[in-house]
């Protein structure tokens, strides 16, 4: 089967292309002909130059702005690379195409006009994924999306195909769960890097409990912070660490003044994006998410691989991936004094800490290994290309393919109108400072 992969972002800081770049991966080792369609050069390409997996590059920008010609812009551009990508699926001879996320419209359209068969990956809630395009799109007009120009909806969890469902047909979606690539992940937490505790000036000895993921409200890493609060008010010298790239600004601005209010200065520490978080985990103690929904639970899922004590808010996702008091901890979500007591008893009992780090190793070797990964998708994808009858979404992909172009004409007019205008502000002002030198 010959597969192309579309990425969304170019790192692998994002959890969506690291599990993608996973499934690639595996994909190969069981004789799947790979490739990849990236938005720009970064990580991934690193990796997949080092892999030898053919990619190409088609910039994408983002989804959307905050401002309405930023939103133009990108639903301008779709029409574009939708014929780009359109060209070098036709030259590929291509079986069927990957779309990591529900947001690349334009991959969905060329594969449809090129009678490649398309499965939408989707890593959040329905109502969550939609949010990218939701100044522009309802939901009827997503789910139409996903239904007409979609073969099939992998989901990454049972509630995210919960989510789905309430607007696509059953037969149309199924849930498979991301993979870890455990090996993988032991060589990269073993790599030399610095002391964690030797970069934030802390004793040896001191206990960490590890955050990881993006600066947002799903992380909710306030909580977090409350949580620590709690914690240290008990315990005489745990440290809490953050590790993740900034998605909100204003939430990253508003962390540090609430660790100084708090009085965790010295306790807390944000650390940012991080390209060694397999050897931050491997060094920390137990790993703690707040987070008030996910997909699935990546970061989590990986602290477990390690062998690392998980403690969780039981939120969407999230709580299909650990059973309480056998291979995590799972407490009330929004309960911050549950939380907060979770992660003591893991502090203060280490045959406690030990058990949950054994078993929910096993659990991701049992249940989220990246060769079940790679089998899961190949048999949904199968029963895909057998069912799919050729050109069957061609209409809809010309019908969304054509507002896109009219989109596309509003752009370029736009932009023309913006041009003479500078030009006339241009001439204005010589002239302006002309009459003023006459005078």
């Amino acid at each position: 089967m010959k597969i192309l992969h579309v990425f969304h972002y170019s790192n692998l800081v994002n959890g969506v292309d690291r599990t993608t770049l996973t499934l690639l991966c595996a994909l190969r080792q069981l004789g799947a002909d790979v490739s990849a369609l990236v938005p720009d050069r970064g990580d991934v390409t690193q990796a997949l130059d080092e892999l030898g997996v053919p990619y190409r590059v088609a910039l994408l920008g983002c989804c959307t702005g905050p401002s309405k010609p930023a939103e133009l812009a990108y639903l301008a551009y779709a029409a574009t690379r939708a014929e780009m990508i359109e060209s070098w699926l036709r030259e590929g001879d291509f079986d069927l195409i990957h779309l990591n996320t529900g947001h690349l419209i334009d991959g969905a359209i060329a594969a449809c006009k090129a009678n490649v068969p398309v499965v939408w990956h989707i890593h959040a809630p329905f109502e969550v994924d939609l949010e990218r395009y939701i100044r522009f799109m309802g939901s009827a007009a997503y789910a139409w999306l996903l239904g007409e120009l979609g073969h099939h909806v992998i989901a990454v969890s049972e509630d995210v195909r919960a989510s789905l469902l309430e607007w696509l047909p059953s037969e149309k979606v199924s849930t498979l769960y991301n993979g870890i690539d455990v090996d993988d992940l032991g060589i990269r937490a073993r790599q030399p890097c610095k002391s964690l505790r030797g970069e934030l000036g802390l004793p040896a000895n001191v206990p960490l409990v590890l955050g990881v993921g993006r600066i947002s409200a799903q992380k909710d890493f306030a909580t977090f912070v409350r949580v620590a609060r709690r914690v240290v008010d008990t315990h005489a010298s745990v440290c809490f660490v953050i590790v993740g790239p900034v998605e909100a600004r204003e939430l990253a601005e508003a962390l540090p003044k609430q660790i100084k209010e708090l009085g965790l200065d010295g306790r807390v520490f944000v650390l940012g994006a991080r390209s060694d978080v397999p050897a931050l985990l491997a060094q920390s103690n137990v790993f703690l998410s707040t987070a008030i929904f996910e997909g699935q639970g990546l970061a989590a899922l990986e602290a477990m691989s390690l062998n690392k004590p998980v403690v969780a808010m039981d939120c969407v996702g999230l709580r299909e991936c650990i059973e309480h008091e056998i291979d995590g901890l799972l407490v009330p979500l929004g309960d911050e004094g549950a939380c907060a007591q979770a992660v003591l008893r893991v502090l203060h009992d280490g045959a406690l800490a030990e058990m949950l780090g054994q078993r929910g190793r096993q659990s991701v070797l049992d249940k989220y290994s990246a060769q079940a990964y790679a089998k899961g998708f190949l048999a949904i994808t199968e029963s895909v290309l057998h069912k799919t009858r050729t050109g069957e979404k061609a209409s809809a992909a010309d019908f969304v393919l054509g507002l896109l172009k009219k989109i596309r004409e509003a752009h370029d007019r736009a932009a023309q109108l913006d041009q003479r205008a500078h030009l006339q502000t241009r001439l204005k002002n010589r002239f302006l400072q002309w009459t003023n030198y006459l005078k």
